[in-house]
Parts: structure tokens; C-alpha cells; sequence
């Protein structure tokens, strides 16, 4: 009996000693949050490389591969998300990154960027329906000479010619949108024109006799 008792105890402590170890083992959710740390890591290396060669369209690609990864971005990762932002021309996507920065960390540049933004661009919904055979255009009175501007009145114009909808931000100035002239007026108003169904048209009654 005591030998039977030695066996059972041998068994107990054995069986302890690997659930023991079993619990130290990481769960697959540990393996998971450990490689995305690990691509992250090797993705912000990758960003910082790539904006320091002025490489935009690999620092965007890098940037909303962060944003897969699961891991929260940095300031300088957000800073550089919206420096490609703003070469492609999308100013509501650069000011939206440029505020998460912000959240993070207190920057004079980053603040002085914003300000720059909410001082000469202005906020803009334009919609119509895409209609190939009578499309309806963006223009703008005068293209601006500053490059940033330029590039924003472009992504805008291309938009509307593209899918006939575009809710963003647009420099100071004149344009004319379809059948209508409107001005951007920064921090005084906002610009919103749906010309969806402009051209649907009622059946009229007849005069009843």
C-alpha cells in the first residue's frame, strides 16, 4: 500500500509540474499581440527610412500598414501619414492626422501646420450623380501658387470627375461647381451643393377639365 501511495503522489507531482508549465506557456493571443509588436517595430523603422528619401506613396502604404497591425501609431508615425496626406492633396486626411498627433504630443510645427489649414482652407461637400454623357465638373477661378493648395484644388477636381463626391477641405478662393459659383471662405462658413437628380424632372398634372 505504501508503494501505492508513493506511485499515486509520483503521478500527482508530475501532473502538477506540467500544468505548471503549461501556464507559463504563452496563449496564442500573447503570440499574436507579439508579432504584430514585432511588425510594428519593423514597419515605423520602415516609415522613417522612407520619408527621409521623400518616398510619399511607400510612406502611405507604410502608414495604414501600422494602422492594420493593431498597435496604436506614434506621433512621428502620424506625422508622417500626414505629410503623404498632403502630396496626394487630401487636406481633411492630413488635418485628421495631424490631430491625432496632437493628442499624443504637444508640437509647435505640428500646431503651427493646423493653424496654416484652418486659416486658408475651408470645408467642402460636393455631390452630384455621375452622368457620362453630361459629366459635371469642379473648376477653380485661379489655381493657387502655393504647391500644397494646387495639389489640394487637384485631388478635389479629380474626385468629382472620378466619382462625383467630394467632402474635404479646399483653399481660399472661387470655384465653380456644375451650374454654380460658391467661395470658400475659411473659418467663416462651410460649402455644401447636392445636385443629385438635377436634372430629374415631375410629371406634370394635367389640367383637369
Amino acid at each position: 500500500m505504501l508503494g501505492c501511495s508513493l506511485s499515486i503522489t509520483g503521478f500527482l507531482l508530475v501532473f502538477a509540474g506540467g500544468a505548471a508549465m503549461g501556464a507559463d506557456e504563452p496563449s496564442d493571443v500573447d503570440v499574436t499581440k507579439e508579432a504584430a509588436k514585432a511588425e510594428y517595430v519593423r514597419l515605423t523603422q520602415e516609415i522613417e527610412k522612407l520619408a527621409s528619401r521623400n518616398a510619399w506613396a511607400g510612406v502611405e502604404r507604410t502608414y495604414l500598414a501600422i494602422l492594420e497591425t493593431g498597435v496604436a501609431p506614434s506621433f512621428s508615425d502620424h506625422v508622417a501619414g500626414a505629410q503623404s496626406a498632403r502630396v496626394v492633396g487630401d487636406t481633411a486626411l492630413t488635418h485628421r492626422r495631424l490631430s491625432a498627433a496632437t493628442e499624443l504630443q504637444e508640437d509647435s510645427d505640428v500646431m503651427d501646420w493646423l493653424w496654416e489649414i484652418d486659416s486658408n482652407y475651408g470645408k467642402v461637400y460636393l455631390v452630384c450623380d455621375l452622368n457620362p454623357k453630361n459629366p459635371m465638373a469642379l473648376t477653380a477661378g485661379a489655381m493657387p501658387f502655393d504647391p500644397a493648395m494646387a495639389s489640394s484644388v487637384r485631388y478635389a477636381v479629380a474626385q468629382v470627375s472620378e466619382g462625383c463626391l467630394f467632402d474635404g477641405f479646399l483653399p481660399k478662393g472661387s470655384y465653380t461647381f456644375g451650374p454654380k459659383d460658391f467661395s470658400v471662405v475659411p473659418r467663416i462658413q462651410s460649402v455644401r451643393l447636392d445636385f443629385r437628380n438635377l436634372n430629374g424632372s415631375k410629371k406634370s398634372k394635367k389640367p383637369k377639365k
